[in-house]
């Protein structure tokens, strides 16, 4: 008996020690790996970057033969008479600046729009969409920079004759444009780390219906500041270290499961003994009352069953209620019935204990 008490003390202490070894190894493994984890990452945190678009409209009047104007074309911002003019050379030129280099998309297009309205300009009799510049698409990859030109020919006497043609033929007064509109819109895609998605626009608008009358054009240039948010961003800087960290990870998840099963293996077993106890208290809990004191037994005839089933038939008879004291916690129960004087008493043993 000694010997097994000697062994049992050793072998718990031994199964301790290796719990704590794989404890320290488990913790070694989670923080290495989380360090070097952390070192194969980069992280950016969200940022507000700022970006500026500017456009430029460059035109020239080309004129049709004349006996005033000996050059083919006068410049911007002078007066022009809508009789000589032949054509109208519009120059667009777009530009957009971002802080740091990046990606996103352009598409853009150039639009002429035909407005008769009254000749106080409030109310439309007539309008009209014109595509001059079908639909192009550009992109700004690795960049801080794009630049856009397009430039177009804009046949002032064919838009001229409409206007003319629908004043004369209602006899109404009038007043005409030809606007056109170079429209871009931006939108980050795919490979950006921010969110962009908005619409630029630069026009000029050229006068109809005049005659022979002076005209000058208007337009409208764009010159822009704004400010974009820039997503958290997350980068692998080092592969070799993601590596390292994913197989310390990995073995420390291992670690973790052999530390749960040893401590579910070193948590004390319920014995046979615990077992008969906790199903009679379940099974028969409304037949048996527990008591915390132990009724004395001395001066009583103490009739011992072997069988529980024996004592249920005693209760059916007396109708008395089963008593249950456990007199040695996990070691010895007594269930008996106290009647008259005498005691029917059942008793549980841990059998396993008895060397």
């Amino acid at each position: 008996m000694n010997n097994n008490n000697e062994k049992m003390p050793k072998t718990k202490q031994k199964k301790q020690a290796k719990l704590v070894i794989n404890i320290i190894i488990f913790i070694i493994l989670i923080v290495s790996g989380t360090l070097l984890l952390n070192k194969s990452i980069r992280y950016e945190n969200t940022e507000i970057i700022k970006y500026t678009e500017k456009s430029n409209l460059d035109y020239r009047v080309y004129l049709l033969k004349n006996d005033f104007y000996d050059q083919p074309y006068l410049g911007k911002d002078m007066l022009y008479v809508a009789s000589l003019i032949d054509k109208i050379h519009l120059d667009f030129k777009y530009r957009f600046e971002m802080q740091d280099k990046e990606t996103m998309d352009f598409n853009y297009k150039i639009v002429g729009k035909l407005s008769i309205t009254n000749s106080e300009g409030t109310k439309a009799y007539f309008e009209k969409t014109y595509t001059l510049l079908d639909s192009k698409k550009v992109s700004m990859k690795n960049e801080s920079t794009k630049e856009i030109k397009e430039e177009i020919d804009v046949d002032y006497p064919h838009y001229n004759s409409l206007a003319n043609n629908f004043k004369n033929a209602y006899g109404i007064d009038t007043e005409s444009n030809l606007t056109i509109y170079m429209v871009i819109d931006k939108k980050s895609n795919e490979n950006s780390n921010f969110v962009l998605d908005n619409s630029s626009m630069l026009n000029v608008k050229i006068p109809l219906s005049e005659r022979s009358v002076n005209i000058e054009l208007d337009y409208k240039d764009i010159s822009n500041t704004s400010n974009i948010i820039k997503d958290k961003k997350i980068e692998i800087s080092n592969i070799i270290l993601l590596v390292l960290s994913v197989i310390l990870i990995l073995l420390s998840i291992v670690y973790a499961l052999k530390i749960v099963r040893k401590i579910n293996k070193m948590k004390p077993k319920k014995s046979n003994y615990d077992k008969i106890v906790s199903k009679y208290l379940k099974e028969y809990d409304r037949l048996i009352a527990e008591s915390s004191t132990l009724l004395s037994f001395e001066g009583k005839e103490i009739i011992r069953v072997n069988k529980f089933t024996e004592l249920l038939d005693i209760h059916d008879n007396v109708q008395l209620p089963i008593m249950y004291y456990e007199v040695n916690k996990h070691e010895l129960s007594y269930f008996y019935i106290s009647h008259s004087n005498t005691i029917y008493l059942f008793e549980v043993h841990n059998e396993e204990n008895n060397y």
